[in-house]
C-alpha cells in the first residue's frame, strides 16, 4: 500500500494548479484521469478583469489577476516552456451608448479606471476590422496556452510517477475514519476536481453543477490584425502557430460533445460581423463547462464525509479562478483557515 497526502480526481485546470501547489508545498499526490473531453483543454484560457457585456469589474479580479500570473510563471519555470502570454483585448462598440458608458466608466468607476483605456481610436490603422464608432481596450489582460500546457504537465506527472491514466472507480474507494483506500493508494483526502463529470460522481451529484456546451474554431485568415484579442460578437484571438481562435457558443439546451455545423456557422457569422477578410475553418472542438447556478466557484469539504473534498464549478473563467481557489482549498485543507463564503461548497449543504 502506497500512502500519499492527496488523491486528485481530474486533470483540467483545477486540478492541474492543485497537483502543482502540492508539488510546490512537498505534498505527496497522484492524479488520476484519463477524459478527453475537458472544458480546459479547449478553452482559449483568456484572462481578462472586465465582463465585456456589461463593463463591470469580474468578482475578487485584481487578486485573480496577480496569482494567475505567479502560478503560470511557475509552471513555466517547471516545464521549461512557454504559456503565458499578455496583449490587449479591444471591444468592439455597437453603438454610441456603448461608447458614452465605458467612457464614463473608464473615468469614474474606481474598480475600473486601472483597466478601461480612454483611447477609442487603437484599431484604426487595422482596415481588415471594422468599428465605425470605435472599441475600447483592456489592460491587464492576457492569455494562457491551456492546451498544450495541460498536455505537458500530464506527461510530466506520468514521467514522475504521479498520474495514472484511468477512470476513477468508485466501486474500489474504500473509506475509513481517517484516510482513504484507492486500489492499492492511501490518501488521507481526494480531491474530486472532475468539471462537469461531477454529476456522476455518487458522493457530489447533487451539487447544483450546470453543464453548458461550448464549440470553438480554429480559423487561418490573411487579414492583418494586431497581437491581441478583437471582441465584436465573438472573440478572434492570435495562435502562436499563425492562426486564430474563435469562440465561444454558450448551450444549455444541448449537452454533449459533438461538432454542429449550426454552432460553425454560428461563429464564422459573428467574426464576418466586424472582419472583412474571409476567414477558413481549419479545426472545431466542443466540450462542456461546469458552471454553478449562482456563478461562484464551488470547494471544501463533503458535510459528512470529510476526506472527500470538491474543486468545482470554475465555470468560463477558470484560468483566472482556479489559481486563487487552490490557495482558499489548500489553506483550509493544510492550515484550517475559513474558504471564502461565496465559494464555500457549505452554501449547498442542505442539498446532500
Amino acid at each position: 500500500m502506497k500512502k500519499v497526502d492527496y488523491i486528485i480526481v481530474g486533470q483540467g485546470i483545477a486540478g492541474t494548479c492543485m497537483a502543482l501547489k502540492l508539488l510546490k508545498e512537498k505534498k505527496s499526490f497522484l492524479v488520476i484521469d484519463n477524459h478527453f473531453h475537458k472544458a480546459s483543454s479547449i478553452a482559449a484560457g483568456i484572462y481578462n478583469p472586465v465582463v465585456l457585456k456589461r463593463f463591470s469589474i469580474v468578482w475578487n479580479a485584481a487578486k485573480q489577476i496577480e496569482r494567475l500570473r505567479e502560478v503560470f510563471t511557475d509552471f513555466e519555470q517547471l516545464l521549461n516552456k512557454k504559456y503565458l502570454y499578455n496583449f490587449p483585448v479591444y471591444r468592439i462598440f455597437n453603438d454610441e451608448q456603448e461608447k458614452k458608458t465605458w467612457l464614463k466608466k473608464a473615468t469614474t468607476h474606481p474598480d475600473l479606471i486601472d483597466y478601461l483605456s480612454t483611447d477609442t481610436e487603437q484599431l484604426n490603422n487595422f482596415s481588415s476590422i471594422k468599428e465605425p464608432i470605435g472599441s475600447g481596450e483592456v489592460m491587464h489582460t492576457g492569455r494562457v496556452d491551456l492546451t498544450n500546457l495541460l498536455q505537458d504537465f500530464k506527461n510530466y506527472l506520468d514521467e514522475n510517477n504521479l498520474f495514472l491514466d484511468e477512470k476513477f472507480d468508485f466501486d474500489l474507494l474504500k473509506i475509513t475514519e481517517d484516510s482513504t483506500h484507492y486500489k492499492n493508494f492511501e490518501a488521507k483526502r481526494i480531491i474530486f476536481s472532475e468539471g462537469y463529470n461531477i454529476l456522476n460522481n455518487p458522493y457530489f451529484k447533487t451539487l447544483p453543477i450546470i453543464g453548458v456546451k461550448g464549440e470553438v474554431l480554429k480559423v487561418k485568415t490573411n487579414a492583418v490584425l494586431p497581437e491581441a484579442v478583437v471582441k465584436g460578437k465573438e472573440f478572434l484571438m492570435p495562435l502562436e502557430d499563425g492562426n486564430f481562435f474563435v469562440g465561444a457558443t454558450y448551450d444549455r439546451d444541448n449537452v454533449n460533445y459533438d461538432n454542429t455545423t449550426e454552432a460553425k456557422d454560428y461563429l464564422v457569422n459573428g467574426v464576418k460581423q466586424f472582419l472583412n477578410d474571409e476567414v477558413e475553418v481549419i479545426e472545431q472542438k466542443a466540450s462542456i463547462r461546469p458552471t454553478v447556478i449562482d456563478r461562484r466557484p464551488i470547494i471544501g469539504e463533503h458535510p459528512t464525509i470529510k476526506q472527500l473534498i470538491c474543486l468545482n464549478g470554475m465555470g468560463t473563467r477558470g484560468t483566472m479562478l482556479a489559481p486563487v481557489m487552490v490557495d482558499e482549498l489548500y489553506n483550509f485543507l493544510e492550515h484550517n483557515l475559513p474558504i471564502d463564503k461565496e465559494a464555500d461548497i457549505a452554501r449547498f449543504y442542505d442539498l446532500f
